[in-house]
């Protein structure tokens, strides 16, 4: 990065907050650790003072846990890394699109690749006017990695972002249809995913479907509908029929 990547440290273990001041020293030097916080007082004072680019947080915080002393977690602007004990948390905390998650002890080759992440991130959020290809090409590397958690009546599902191929309305469910794997039922209804995917090349063509424009096959004539790569016809509301011919 140009600039420094500001991080602060929350976590109730003093040793446990040295530890990871002692790595990121050592192995991600563009990185500056402005503050630390390990309880509902420190947390709420660290951020009433700055807005930190990275967040390292620990999801046990005493007999607590950070999803109750910080309700309104998604609400952080800033990327989050979660560490932690317990890999039971992993679910949950992925819920507040984590840049990424650490198990203790930290494995400094692990934390190093996820500041890069999150510096990428924060680098391609920027998008100066000059060096827009490159923005381009990084958001799109960052975008084929991302993931999602989709829970059904199976459990919670771990899917990459490019397998979904389209999603179907079906009340207050959507149907999930993704690349060479079963389809899935969620109890979401569509507005929640075309929120979730549409900076993801998404696009909502209907009041019932959802598009993964990468998996498009044919555009008919007349507008009124579309062939996706699996065979399957969607119907195309006419007045987005321009629309998605510019996003493509």
């Amino acid at each position: 990065m140009s600039t420094p990547l500001k991080c602060v440290i929350i976590d109730d273990e003093k040793m446990a907050r040295n530890s990871l001041k002692l790595l990121l020293n050592t192995y991600c030097p563009y990185v500056k650790i402005t503050g630390e916080a390990w309880d509902q007082t420190s947390i709420k004072k660290l951020f009433k003072d700055q807005t930190p680019n990275v967040v390292l947080l620990d999801i046990q915080l005493g007999n607590s846990t950070v999803f109750d002393i910080i309700p309104n977690l998604d609400r952080i602007n800033s990327k989050i890394i979660f560490t932690t004990a317990h890999e039971d948390y992993a679910i949950k905390g992925y819920k507040y699109d984590a840049i990424d998650y650490l198990l203790k002890p930290i494995d400094p080759i692990e934390l190093k690749k996820a500041m890069t992440k999150a510096s990428q991130f924060i680098e391609k959020e920027k998008t100066p006017e000059n060096n827009i290809e490159e923005n381009l090409k990084n958001f799109f590397q960052l975008r084929e990695s991302s993931q999602i958690i989709l829970s059904d009546s199976r459990g919670s599902h771990v899917i990459k972002v490019k397998d979904i191929m389209y999603c179907i309305a079906e009340g207050n469910y959507t149907s999930i249809i993704l690349n060479n794997q079963p389809q899935m039922v969620v109890s979401k209804n569509l507005k929640f995913f075309e929120e979730k995917l549409t900076p993801s090349n998404f696009f909502r063509i209907h009041k019932s479907n959802l598009i993964n424009t990468h998996y498009l096959k044919l555009l008919s004539n007349d507008g009124g509908y579309i062939v996706m790569s699996d065979g399957k016809t969607l119907s195309i509301s006419r007045d987005k029929k321009r629309e998605l011919l510019n996003r493509i």
